[in-house]
């Protein structure tokens, strides 16, 4: 009988202490090793779709350029630059209306440019950045998507 009680009594307990003890262990253990580094950057990675593959003899299209120039008074310099195309704009209205005529429509072969051709609107070294943002802005209107800004080489 003293048998069947100490049977019945008997219950399997897990002891958390040494538990404790590993997981502070660890604990401390990573906070020690981690380096935070302050320079650390996130470089954007633009890699290819699987299966697509480019032409390798594939002519690079040369960027249609906007040149902002320098403001004198009301009015700034605007020059549209690319192989072959150079025209002056007026404002930023009618630049925005050049580069719609330039670029090609679906069913209508006078446009030069698709619209993923890539623009770079290049602001002259003293030029005020509300008239680059104009330039992208006319270059948006006018249907282009691959746009950006590169520095004046002179």
């Amino acid at each position: 009988m003293n048998r069947n009680r100490a049977a019945q009594g008997f219950k399997l307990q897990l002891a958390m202490t040494p538990m404790i003890d590993v997981v502070f262990l660890l604990l401390v253990f990573f906070v020690c090793t981690v380096r935070f580094e302050r320079n650390e950057k996130v470089y954007r990675l633009d890699l290819p779709s699987r299966g697509t593959t480019a032409d390798p003899l594939a002519l690079q299209d040369s960027p249609l350029q906007i040149i902002v120039g320098i403001r004198d008074g009301d009015r700034c310099s605007i020059e549209l630059r690319a192989d072959g195309v150079r025209r002056t704009a007026e404002n930023f209205d009618t630049l925005a209306t050049a580069m719609e005529q330039l670029r090609r429509r679906p069913g209508v072969t006078d446009g030069l440019f698709e619209s993923s051709h890539p623009i770079l609107v290049v602001p002259a070294a003293g030029s005020q950045w509300q008239d680059a943002v104009d330039g992208f802005n006319a270059a948006v209107r006018a249907g282009y998507a691959n746009i950006g800004f590169a520095e004046s080489k002179r």
